[in-house]
């Protein structure tokens, strides 16, 4: 199962590897949730949530203050919210595992690009 301590590594190889994360700042954390922020700008930033108990993961690129795309794993299951429909839950079959938020930061880089959100 997916833990905090993975989430914080991850966390560390991403701050170091990935070109558009300006920094890194943890907003919340208990013995099992962690809650991290991922600054690309002031405003748009990525926020990771884990939930050790319930193995949930919820990973948001937020702009303003609004998500504008997402992919979640709840109970199990891996949906996504796709960009131009945040609110929309798609199913996700393939998940992001074994790392789930650097899958996710690279699916963010693709739409930063594609979308001008530099």
């Amino acid at each position: 199962m997916y833990s905090t301590a993975d989430l914080r590594l991850e966390a560390q190889v991403a701050l170091e590897r990935v070109w558009f994360v300006q920094s890194l700042e943890e907003t919340e954390r208990t013995d099992l949730t962690l809650s991290l922020r991922f600054y690309i700008r002031p405003s748009l930033f990525v926020q990771a949530f884990l939930g050790q108990c319930s193995g949930s993961l919820y990973l948001a690129l937020i702009e303003g203050e609004r998500r504008i795309f997402g992919i979640d794993r709840e109970g199990g299951e891996w949906h996504l919210h796709p960009y131009g429909a945040p609110d929309r839950h798609e199913p996700l079959p393939e998940g992001l595992e074994p790392r789930p938020l650097l899958k996710f930061l690279a699916r963010v880089e693709e739409l930063l690009l594609q979308h001008d959100l530099l």
